[in-house]
């Protein structure tokens, strides 16, 4: 049998969810995966011999996927289908059973869809921009003049070398991203923490561009406020983008 896709968004509202099953030495690191909640519910109702996950980029398990733009676009493909796709009703009543669940994953305007919906969601990934809030720790006390200079950037040219930290899984580049705007807030009574809004490029790394990463993404947050940085939370806005 042909597979079957079921396409949607999904919002991740806590932390320590894997978007796939992240296994160490046979045992589940975290707690749990999106793509392991979402097929708990559509699982038994498409009786395929498994589920694979594909999405419009990843969140980092730390990092949750917030609603403000309705979520991350993803595409459940289902491999040797033993049903029928599932009607409209039945999706909106999964949706429902998801939330129920209260197991920190949501889903919306979940629906079958065709398998050219996967290439949009490669697109996604690199071509579309994403919107960020992050709290930021700095070692000086910043004013209304750093947050100033912040608040003037448009469409700043980054480049990253492959972080550190996934540089076990991918290869050693340096990739120019672009940091299209930067909105800030300085956090009550303590300023060495701030409050950013980022709208960046697809791809961009987010905690590599406020504590440099030992220099290998030029410029960085270090580098524009002239001090040591680095993030203390980070939470995915939106992704603009709309494919189905």
């Amino acid at each position: 049998r042909q597979s079957m896709f079921i396409g949607g968004y999904y919002n991740k509202w806590a932390r320590g969810l894997s978007q796939s099953l992240w296994l160490i030495d046979d045992a589940v690191h975290g707690d749990g995966s999106v793509e392991m909640e979402i097929s708990k519910v559509i699982g038994p109702h498409l009786r395929a011999d498994r589920l694979k996950l594909m999405a419009a980029g990843r969140e980092d398990m730390d990092v949750r996927m917030l609603g403000g733009g309705g979520g991350r676009p993803f595409v459940i493909e289902a491999v040797n289908p033993r049903a029928a796709p599932p009607s409209l009703a039945l999706c909106e009543s999964l949706q429902k059973e998801l939330d129920c669940k209260d197991c920190g994953v949501t889903v919306r305007r979940l629906q079958p869809v065709s398998e050219d919906v996967c290439g949009l969601l490669k697109e996604g990934e690199q071509e579309k921009q994403k919107c960020y809030t992050a709290v930021v720790w700095a070692s000086r006390k910043l004013g209304s003049e750093h947050l100033d200079k912040l608040r003037q950037i448009k469409d700043l040219v980054v480049n990253q070398n492959t972080p550190v930290r996934v540089l076990h899984r991918r290869s050693p580049l340096v990739r120019p991203r672009i940091i299209h705007s930067i909105e800030c807030e300085p956090v009550a009574n303590n300023p060495h923490y701030l409050l950013m809004h980022l709208t960046t490029q697809a791809g961009t790394y987010i905690k590599e561009f406020v504590h440099g990463d030992f220099g290998r993404t030029e410029p960085s947050l270090c580098t524009l406020l002239d001090c040591e940085c680095d993030i203390l939370q980070l939470d995915v806005k939106d992704v603009q983008m709309k494919f189905i």
